[in-house]
């Protein structure tokens, strides 16, 4: 497979991009550590903001993304900028997807992106409507609904290791890059 881009056009101030990759199916074991990577590069203290918005001033918006699918999903990131920053926008956006295939994150990051999930987890739960989701998600999909109840074992478990192994699988695939905005990068 080759990178692909993808562009449409639509007059608007703000270019609209989002890098993806080839993901993890629902059953995959490694959907736990996938949720890890989005976490650490999610939020204004998660890298991406840190880099694109704060320290480069190339994006609005910016965040990790995936979905795991019945046969693969995708996992990507997601920039809001304005166009003459887009292309630079896209080059460090693979960048820090980059740095987390060479470089194995430090246990600090890991553990604050491990109590995040868990902790997070824990509030949705707090809802019963949320675990019957979960409970018939599962069940429809052949996935055992425990897995999706009981996860601070399974992010405890997870490794830096684990993490830039995960990260390298993904991030050497060919990208796909969508661009919605007045012009192409």
């Amino acid at each position: 497979k080759e990178s692909r881009h993808v562009f449409h056009e639509l007059k608007k101030e703000q270019s609209h991009i989002i890098v993806g990759y080839q993901g993890l199916t629902l059953k995959s074991p490694e959907r736990f550590t996938l949720e890890i990577i989005q976490s650490i590069l999610s939020g204004q203290g998660g890298r991406l903001f840190i880099e694109l918005r704060d320290k480069n001033s190339l994006a609005y918006s910016v965040s990790p993304m995936h979905m795991e699918g019945i046969e693969g999903g995708y996992f990507g990131g997601y920039i809001g900028c304005s166009p003459e920053k887009a292309q630079k926008a896209v080059q460090m956006l693979k960048a820090e997807f980059k740095k987390l295939a060479d470089v194995k994150i430090g246990e600090e990051e890991l553990t604050r992106a491990q109590r995040y999930l868990i902790g997070r987890h824990d509030i949705e739960l707090q809802r019963k409507s949320m675990i019957c989701n979960a409970i018939l998600f599962d069940d429809i999909y052949g996935i055992d609904y425990t897995q999706s109840l009981d996860v601070a074992d399974k992010y405890f478990a997870i490794t830096a290791e684990d993490i830039q192994n995960l990260a390298q699988k993904i991030f050497s695939q060919p990208e796909v890059i969508s661009l919605v905005g007045p012009n192409d990068i």
